[in-house]
């Protein structure tokens, strides 16, 4: 048969026909590790009638020393045979497996990519094509069910992402290393697949082999059928996604930080809660990602449920320096830039301060201020700030630190709790907390300063008079940051 008239040679033309920014005489740098994939991949590519300018690349990711020359030698005589140009890179794993405590799955992955990006640029490659097949999609959707995804983690990779092509999505591996059987072609086989401490390896040695035998023989058939049916919900819910986030979406002015401006932007509490659940879990994701903020189902559901509950004010800590603040209709989300893992600032200090009525109270230490005033319970509560019934409060109140092992009642929250263990399910890094300011009177806790107020002083139907407190930054302070506490910046508007 003329390799012109190859199935797979039709069906891997038609796809990359189907790519909408590659064209004739387009330069595509191969991604070839010397595997079955990828080295079907690139005599793919330079059998199919379009004119492409092909690079092939090989990764050295000093994993497997022993058989790295074998690919190489392999690689090389392949695209000797070809007339394609090679260049290999080398990229150190094992060092930042033991510098950032990566897992060496995703240290190679970064790595790889990290690599093939400056290859493309120094090549002068448009794309870079990558060897993936129908049985990685099926094993990816394994792993991302394993470790938790939302749909569009179980759509799969697309054939075309950007300048990632990957046009062996519809094929399994069987019928690849049919390919090169038939073309006299060699492969090396990478002794770390079978190593079943990369979880990987487990999902494909052990849990497909199990169902396949156990439960359906047409499990990949299913799954892939299944990640489809995802793929054309989710271009669905992403156009919708789009129109819920321009709704949600209000300008944001500058807000500043300990080093100047920082990410920040606003969502309508009001157009939030007219969205569906699947809508708002999409806006809420988007914001995390606009602030560079890596989102989990647990930050999620924190700030949809911080989102939805009637609360007047309060700040809520997401981790990674972002911070949710409640105030008049909005939600303001702002990312201070942290110094350390879950750190925004270093050191701790004592707080003692009393207050003998409402005004502004100066914490000089920490280049902040307390700010009570009283006012009428149907005005607007200020952003980020603190209502109580200021009849349930007796002057002169204290500013201090936590006490260990007090309690207070949350308002949004049954019963009493630990002062400690309500900061950090907010969030509070440990270093930070035994600075965390406190309000009190001789009667107790009245609020933990921008967080929440204890429940015995809410207002209530019956409330004429609301004491405001808020915790900002001083006039005319240097803007440094001492604690936690001071580093909650408030829209400068």
């Amino acid at each position: 048969m003329p390799l012109n008239a190859d199935p797979l040679v039709t069906r891997v033309a038609a796809i990359l026909r189907r790519c909408p920014t590659l064209g004739p005489g387009d330069a595509v740098l191969v991604a070839v590790s010397g595997g079955s994939d990828s080295l079907a991949l690139l005599h793919l590519l330079a059998t199919v009638d379009l004119p492409l300018r092909l690079t092939a690349a090989y990764i050295d990711h000093k994993l497997r020393p022993a058989e790295t020359p074998g690919e190489l030698a392999l690689v090389d005589l392949t695209c000797q045979r070809l007339g394609i140009p090679f260049v290999t890179a080398t990229v150190d794993v094992p060092r930042l497996v033991a510098g950032q405590g990566r897992s060496p799955e995703e240290a190679a992955r970064h790595l790889r990519y990290t690599e093939l990006e400056r290859l493309r640029a120094e090549c002068g490659a448009t794309f870079i094509a990558l060897g993936h097949t129908a049985d990685d999609q099926v094993e990816e959707f394994f792993l991302r069910l394993l470790r938790g995804a939302g749909r569009k983690g179980f759509c799969g990779m697309a054939a075309q992402r950007g300048h990632l092509l990957r046009p062996l999505l519809g094929e399994r591996k069987a019928t690849l290393i049919d390919y090169l059987q038939r073309n006299g072609l060699r492969w090396c086989v990478d002794s770390s697949n079978a190593e079943r401490h990369y979880l990987r390896n487990r999902v494909r040695l052990d849990l497909l082999p199990l169902l396949e035998t156990q439960f359906s023989p047409a499990i990949r058939a299913t799954v892939l059928r299944t990640m489809e049916i995802f793929g054309e919900e989710e271009d669905l819910l992403a156009g919708l996604g789009e129109q819920a986030w321009q709704d949600c979406l209000r300008p944001a002015d500058a807000i500043t930080g300990p080093t100047g401006q920082v990410p920040s932007l606003i969502l309508d509490i009001a157009a939030c809660r007219r969205q569906p659940m699947a809508l708002l879990r999409r806006v809420v994701e988007r914001g995390f990602w606009s602030l560079g903020v890596r989102p989990s189902f647990a930050r999620i559901a924190l700030l949809i449920d911080f989102i939805i509950s009637n609360a007047a004010g309060g700040e809520l800590h997401l981790g990674e320096g972002l911070r949710a603040r409640r105030g008049r209709g909005e939600m303001h989300l702002f990312c201070l830039p942290v110094t350390g893992p879950g750190r925004i600032a270093k050191a701790s200090c004592h707080i003692e301060l009393t207050i003998a009525g409402p005004g502004r109270h100066r914490v000089g230490d920490l280049g902040r201020e307390l700010r009570l005033a009283i006012a009428s319970p149907q005005e607007e509560p200020q952003a980020g700030g603190l209502r109580v019934d200021a009849d349930r409060v007796s002057f002169p109140l204290l500013l201090r630190s936590p006490q260990p092992g007090e309690r207070f009642r949350p308002c949004h929250g049954a019963g009493s709790k630990k002062v400690n263990r309500f900061l950090n399910e907010r969030g509070i890094p440990a270093a930070e907390r035994q600075a965390w300011p406190l309000l009190c009177d001789g009667k107790g806790i009245i609020a933990l300063v921008s967080l929440d107020i204890d429940q015995s002083r809410r207002v209530t139907a019956a409330t004429t008079r609301v004491l405001e407190i808020e915790w900002r930054t001083s006039p005319g302070s240097d803007g440094s940051e001492r604690d936690a506490a001071a580093a909650h910046p408030p829209p400068q508007r």
